[in-house]
C-alpha cells in the first residue's frame, strides 16, 4: 500500500513538473527565487529524523539562514540541482546559514545506496527523511525541486520550484541580503 501511495505521488509530481514546463535545463537566477507574498509567508513546522537517526526540528535553525530543498532520488532535476546547492553551502560556510536536504518518499536504506552510488558518498548537507510526506503537506510542496528559503526567524520567504544554479553568485546575494537582517 505504501508503495502504491508513493507512486501515485510520484505521479502527481510528474505530471504537475509536464504541465509546469519545468525540464532539466537549469533556469536562470533572476527566475529562481521567487518573494512570497506577505499575505502567503507561512512558518511551517518541521520534525524529521536525519540520516544519523536524530530529530531535527525548524527551531534547531533558529538565527540562521536556511535553503530547504525537497527532492528525491527519482527526480533527474533534483538529482542536478544537488550539486549547486552543495556548493552555496560552501560559498556561504562561514555565515549563518545551512541547508536541510529533505528526501520526500523513500527510505534511510534507498538514500544511502544513492548517495554512496550516485554522488560518491559525499554530499555535504543534512539530509532529513521525509518517507510519510508530511513535510510535504506542511511545507506545500507541489512539484519535485522544492527550495524554500528561511529567514532567521523561520519565516518562508523565498520559494522556486524546478531545477535552479542555487551557486549562482545573484542566488547568493540575495542570501546574503537575508544573512544580513540578522541582529548581532
Amino acid at each position: 500500500m505504501r508503495y502504491i501511495r508513493h507512486l501515485g505521488f510520484a505521479g502527481v509530481v510528474s505530471a504537475a513538473m509536464f504541465f509546469l514546463g519545468l525540464n532539466s535545463s537549469i533556469a536562470s537566477a533572476e527566475q529562481a527565487l521567487v518573494p512570497v507574498d506577505n499575505e502567503l509567508i507561512f512558518r511551517p513546522e518541521l520534525a524529521l529524523i536525519n540520516m544519523q537517526g536524530e530529530r531535527r526540528h525548524l527551531e534547531d535553525y533558529k538565527g540562521r539562514v536556511l535553503l530547504v530543498n525537497f527532492w528525491a532520488t527519482w527526480c533527474p532535476p533534483c538529482v542536478k540541482e544537488l550539486p549547486s546547492i552543495a556548493k552555496a553551502r560552501e560559498l556561504l560556510s562561514d555565515e549563518a546559514f545551512d541547508v536541510l536536504a529533505i528526501n520526500v518518499g523513500e527510505d534511510k536504506t534507498q538514500i544511502e545506496s544513492f548517495l554512496r552510488t550516485r554522488l560518491g558518498g559525499v554530499l555535504n548537507l543534512e539530509v532529513l527523511v521525509d518517507d510519510n510526506l508530511v513535510a510535504v503537506k506542511d511545507w506545500k510542496v507541489r512539484a519535485l525541486p522544492t527550495t524554500y528559503i528561511v529567514d532567521h526567524t523561520g519565516r518562508v520567504v523565498y520559494s522556486a520550484m524546478g531545477e535552479h544554479d542555487f551557486s549562482d553568485s545573484a542566488v547568493i546575494d540575495k542570501i546574503r541580503e537575508l544573512i544580513r537582517t540578522i541582529p548581532d
